[in-house]
């Protein structure tokens, strides 16, 4: 059977795009930062996938940003822990307090949790590609004007350029 999604995905081959076919199964991706908005994005997403059926996929990008270094700094009894070793263990972390304190939570810790190195938005895209992903979903912090102006909005850059439905789910408070 022919459908949309079948014809999109062809196209994209055809411009060199790296694109898995979506299916009934294909995942909600939801990317995660470790903090407040990514706890929002989280809790819609697992309520969405849960409504509809699909499996629920987290995504976590590890980058050392400019604006705090030595994020993903490792433990003193390992120096030399590689830093997606130290994003890995951050995320597990950051998910098993995430259940613990919200109990409808329940399961998320048997979603697969996915760990990529480079810059947020483009590995964002790439990775929902390369997933088939049915919906991408982020979290969106709390900015002034002039924050959105300097910084601009990595959520907005990122549903702008995908090729998948984007929700954003404000930080809560």
């Amino acid at each position: 059977m022919n459908s949309i999604v079948d014809t999109l995905d062809r196209q994209d081959s055809s411009r060199g795009e790296t694109t898995a076919p979506r299916s009934a199964a294909a995942p909600v991706l939801v990317a995660v930062e470790l903090s407040g908005g990514s706890e929002a994005a989280l809790r819609w997403a697992w309520g969405h996938a849960l409504a509809v059926g699909a499996p629920l996929e987290i995504l976590h990008v590890v980058h050392d940003p400019a604006d705090s270094p030595g994020t993903y700094r490792p433990d003193e009894r390992d120096p030399l822990e590689p830093m997606a070793d130290v994003a890995a263990r951050r995320l597990g972390a950051y998910l098993d307090r995430v259940g613990r304190e919200t109990p409808s939570l329940s399961g998320l810790e048997a979603a697969p949790q996915l760990c990529v190195e480079g810059l947020p938005a483009a590995k964002i895209l790439d990775t929902a590609r390369a997933r088939g992903a049915r919906l991408l979903v982020l979290g969106s912090r709390r900015r002034n004007r002039l924050g959105r102006f300097v910084h601009g909005s990595m959520a907005l850059r990122i549903a702008r350029d995908a090729d998948l439905p984007v929700t954003i789910v404000k930080a809560d408070g």
